[in-house]
């Protein structure tokens, strides 16, 4: 096995002015905010204007989808959340989580000449082959979608409870900066926030880690197991269970890992 890639960071002094360099060349978003360290972007995006771009050096109570805490690692994760007009929540979903995927690719294989397959697992996970580089959360309030992003970059260890389903572009054998994925990621969402919803579709089942697997969802009607036909823009995530198929939305819908499930 190979060591961890060597760790890159720019001083968070450039951040400003490459971001706002990266907003000029996009239509999506009108200002920038880089914090030292916050909470939480998700939070102090809450304040601000559709188009806000809100990145930080270190967040240190970041959460995730459901409720979930984001474990805080420092200065080696991306952490930013972008202000958008409300749109329908499943289209957002795929259409961020694709333009991130191919933003890490890009910038792999801009910097190595080789970049890993980032899978998405729905509805919010980033992943290399079985383990999660990153996750999204929306969140709607008045009429904004408040879309957080986090990406593992220079992590080379994880606690022991994460380790087994966790990892980092570093630990995977890519040197990244976060300052130019976060840029990357600007303009990759700036195109597909305005993609239809067929192009969607098929650049999400691309990538689909989940499509034709057999898996356990928990709604807030209770537990829904089956056999995942497809995921749709419009529809959500449709199910094939004993009793038909069913078509599950991902603001309420989340995936059982085996541990949950005991």
């Amino acid at each position: 096995m190979s060591a961890p890639a060597p760790r890159v960071r720019r001083a968070l002094a450039e951040w400003p002015e490459a971001l706002e360099a990266a907003v000029t060349k996009c239509s999506a978003w009108k200002s920038v905010h880089v914090l030292r360290e916050t909470g939480s972007t998700q939070d102090h995006a809450r304040q601000l204007e559709v188009g806000a771009v809100v990145t930080t050096g270190r967040q240190t109570s970041g959460r995730g989808r459901l409720g979930r805490d984001w474990i805080d690692t420092g200065e080696d994760g991306l952490a930013m959340t972008l202000n958008v007009a409300s749109q329908p929540s499943e289209r957002l979903a795929l259409g961020v989580a694709i333009a991130v995927a191919e933003a890490v690719e890009d910038l792999c294989r801009a910097a190595t000449g080789a970049a890993p397959l980032v899978g998405l697992k729905w509805p919010n996970d980033l992943m290399i082959a079985t383990k999660k580089i990153g996750g999204i959360l929306s969140e709607r309030l008045a009429k904004i979608d408040h879309v957080g992003i986090g990406v593992n970059c220079t992590q080379t260890s994880f606690p022991r409870e994460l380790a087994a389903r966790a990892t980092s572009l570093a630990l995977s054998g890519f040197t990244v900066d976060r300052l130019d994925l976060a840029c990357a990621i600007l303009q990759r969402i700036d195109h597909w926030l305005v993609a239809t919803d067929e192009q969607i579709a098929t650049a999400f089942a691309r990538r689909d880690a989940l499509c034709g697997t057999r898996a356990a969802f928990r709604t807030p009607e209770g537990v829904v197991e089956g056999v995942v036909v497809r995921i749709d823009p419009v529809q959500g995530l449709v199910v094939r269970t004993s009793r038909g198929d069913q078509k599950l939305a991902a603001a309420t819908t989340s995936v059982l890992v085996p541990e949950d499930r005991l």
